[in-house]
């Protein structure tokens, strides 16, 4: 079949093939196979871009490992299982050379530190910033290099069992909050409800207030030796004034002495 036949020349050579390759008609024991790869095959040729591609992989070949069409066809393949074991090695391989990365990177910056301070001495003089740089000897870490123990699987599990041996606490202490909070809840409505009860008792006992009774004063005389005037009722009018007179100015007198 050539490279550069039509539509038409492809869909003829189908239509011819798939007369012989029919498994009603193909007694062959693999005629189902056969057709089903012609009916794949009229797929890609029928398609502008699938048959660009193909025949881009006729001229130059399969992609190599080099290229990210490789692993991406690889992947494809791949079923749920299998790229979950996929991941989860990518993520241990991934882990480990983190910690490895943090290790090696705390011990170059020990290093360091320590040929720091041994230049320090050689120079003699101990200054303030040496006094620093001398304190973390006294407490210097041993640090450990990772261990298989270290590994992500490890640590997961580790996790799980600590998990696993701490649920019956955990939810000890969470039945213990619930029944905690259940009895502070009761009390405030017992609370509220007391109140309530006492608020109303208060109301049905308050004591009516009477009203103060409005009482006349009481004159009383300010000076027991007053003398009061007392007139005939035959008296004048011009007599009566002549005696209030005579007492209003014996009264002053007597105010002015005292």
């Amino acid at each position: 079949f050539f490279q550069d036949a039509s539509s038409a020349d492809i869909r003829k050579a189908y239509r011819k093939l798939s007369l012989i390759l029919h498994p009603d008609k193909n007694k062959d024991e693999n005629a189902e196979i056969q057709f089903r790869q012609l009916v794949a095959i009229y797929e890609v040729l029928k398609d502008e871009e699938r048959r660009q591609r193909y025949d881009d992989i006729l001229i130059n070949g399969l992609p190599d490992w080099r290229q990210p069409v490789f692993y991406y066809r690889r992947v494809r393949k791949m079923s749920n299982a299998e790229l979950a074991l996929l991941l989860f090695i990518i993520l241990t391989v991934g882990h480990y050379a983190v910690v490895w990365s943090i290790y090696l990177e705390k011990q170059l910056d020990e290093l360091l530190s320590r040929k720091k301070r041994e230049k320090k001495k050689k120079t003699g003089g101990r200054s303030t910033d040496e006094a620093k740089l001398a304190a973390p000897d006294k407490s210097e870490r041993v640090l450990d290099k990772p261990q298989w123990h270290d590994l992500l699987p490890c640590k997961l599990g580790i996790w799980f069992c600590l998990t696993v041996k701490a649920l019956p606490q955990l939810f000890q202490d969470a039945r213990q909050l619930y029944v905690e909070y259940k009895e502070t809840k009761m009390k405030a409505k017992e609370d509220a409800l007391a109140k309530a009860e006492l608020e109303t008792l208060q109301k049905e006992k308050k004591p009516k207030v009477k009203k103060p009774k409005l009482e006349f004063p009481v004159y009383t005389a300010l000076e027991s030796n007053v003398y009061m005037p007392s007139y005939d009722h035959g008296a004048s009018i011009e007599e009566i004034e002549e005696q209030m007179d005579d007492w209003l100015g014996g009264r002053s007198k007597t105010q002015k002495k005292k």
